[in-house]
């Protein structure tokens, strides 16, 4: 965005110097007209540039890159890309800004629950139509069903990227230390049977945390949920897959033999005493080699993930034979068109082209061949940085391929499953659907419950699901303030809604 606002201001000052010199001269007019009417003569248009908004870390030859990609969009579609990247620890609140004034956007990456508040703001576009004229690969790619699930009412909110859908909960060790301590993992069946493997291996390492806890990002609770959280976690499904109930997960059994299963843990020493506090992620935990395991989510790509980011292998056990598609796994990430979009329909056809593209896939998100990244197995699709570059000194590497349209089409990392995509696709047909797939609760009218709620949630939810208090005394005080904050009301509005959702279906 910068380079946008100096070119911006030297606009600006190259207007002012021409004005305050006596104009244009006449040569100056004629050879100004003639470069404007040059594409009318020729019976093209000017190609429309298609701002996307992605999130992340912007690259340092990211206008080479562009120039890669604008070469293949302006010969297929007279289109071109900028690309905008908003760093993560403000792109939400730079995007609002971007939305709400007169700044050039046209897609960005976002997620359902915003999405929906964007819709109500105005400042989205309905993509039903959009996607029926211009979504050949879309269609291709998710089928008319999906593409049109990611709706409230009939307005189409965003599209679906590809990646896996649902998730396993599933404990990830360390394998040195399952081999070092001679873990038996077959009797590792439910999350408590990690009770005794935790005595032992805390035993032979008394300065190593045995599971990874925080009160933010990552709590065992939210790894080890099997509830769709219909959006908010306010009204959930607690048996997605059987039945269209909606319960206060915190006052289930289920909530609370957990939370005091892990504050038992943290009372013996498993997890870390700073669990309510600490915002040190798991990753440099792991690299630091203070730590044994995490509860997480499974799928074909976590142990690469997890060794490339951390430098171990892991002894995976997943608790559940199959993942389970929720009503927000087709809307945990997409793209919008946002409503101050000078050409949705381009707009559209780009991301359409991008969908259905391994070229323009990987430029995306590796850069570009030879520069960027060389092919280790070229046959399997699979790269690595070249000779002399790191990750500390690559031109362009945004390696966030789950946040563009199509990471299946792209290229993998170096340690990858040569089969990886095929796998992954696998995974997704294996899925059990909730009763709620491509539910969107709308919460208008509710807002002032939602914010209090919210309020709520935050003041409690976090210490408890870290272990790090006692659920005796601080549970009664969080479902008493959820009833004082609106929690009720809230739950039947969406049970209303879920109702009247499921009866069009049938």
């Amino acid at each position: 965005m910068k380079r946008k606002w100096i070119a911006g201001m030297l606009a600006a000052v190259m207007a002012f110097s021409a004005a305050g010199c006596g104009g244009q001269t006449d040569s100056e007019k004629t050879a100004q007209t003639e470069s404007e009417g040059a594409g009318e003569e020729d019976g093209q248009e000017e190609p429309y540039t298609v701002t996307m908004v992605l999130q992340g870390t912007q690259q340092p030859d990211e206008e080479r890159i562009e120039g890669k990609i604008n070469e293949i969009l302006e010969k297929e579609l007279n289109a071109k890309l900028d690309i905008v990247v908003l760093p993560w620890a403000s792109a939400k609140q730079q995007l609002q800004l971007m939305l709400s004034g007169d700044e050039k956007i046209d897609c960005f990456y976002s997620t359902g629950g915003d999405a929906a508040q964007y819709m109500r703001s105005g400042q989205i576009v309905d993509l039903s139509e959009l996607v029926d004229e211009y979504g050949t690969n879309l269609k291709e790619v998710f089928g008319e069903d999906v593409l049109h699930s990611n709706a409230i009412g009939d307005f189409v909110y965003g599209l679906p990227v590809q990646i896996e859908r649902g998730s396993i909960p599933a404990i990830f060790m360390r394998k040195d230390l399952v081999e070092k301590y001679q873990i038996d993992t077959s009797q590792i069946k439910e999350p408590k049977d990690m009770e005794k493997d935790f005595e032992v291996v805390q035993a032979g390492e008394p300065d190593m945390t045995m599971l990874y806890s925080s009160s933010t990002d990552d709590t065992p609770m939210s790894r080890l949920g099997s509830s769709d959280s219909l959006s908010d976690g306010l009204g959930v499904l607690m048996n997605q897959t059987e039945n269209t109930t909606i319960e206060n997960q915190y006052a289930s059994d289920w909530y609370r033999d957990t939370i005091a299963m892990l504050h038992d843990w943290y009372e013996k020493g498993y997890i870390s005493q700073d669990a309510g506090t600490s915002t040190e992620n798991w990753r440099s935990l792991f690299k630091a080699g203070n730590l044994f395991s995490i509860f997480f989510a499974y799928h074909p790509g976590t142990p690469v993930e997890f060794k490339s980011s951390t430098g171990y292998d892991f002894e995976i056990v997943p608790f559940r034979d199959y993942p389970i598609i929720n009503s927000n796994s087709y809307s945990s990430t997409i793209y919008c068109i946002a409503q101050n979009s000078e050409n949705p329909e381009k707009t559209m056809q780009v991301l359409d082209y991008i969908y259905g593209s391994p070229e323009v896939m990987n430029l995306l998100n590796w850069g570009e061949e030879g520069v960027d990244y060389v092919f280790e197995d070229e046959e399997h699709g699979i790269i690595n940085y070249p000779e002399g570059v790191t990750a500390d000194n690559v031109g362009y590497s945004f390696n966030l391929g789950w946040e563009l349209p199509n990471q299946f089409i792209g290229y993998k990392w170096s340690g990858s499953d040569p089969e990886l995509w095929e796998k992954m696709v696998e995974f997704n047909n294996s899925g059990k659907p909730s009763k709620a797939v491509g539910f969107m609760f709308d919460s208008t009218g509710f807002e002032s419950q939602i914010a209090a709620l919210s309020n709520v949630v935050s003041q409690y939810a976090g210490s408890l699901e870290s272990g790090s208090v006692d659920p005796d005394e601080y549970l009664p005080q969080f479902l008493e303030a959820l009833d004082a904050a609106g929690l009720k009301d809230v739950m039947a509005a969406k049970q209303e809604q879920l109702d009247a959702f499921l009866a069009e279906k049938e």
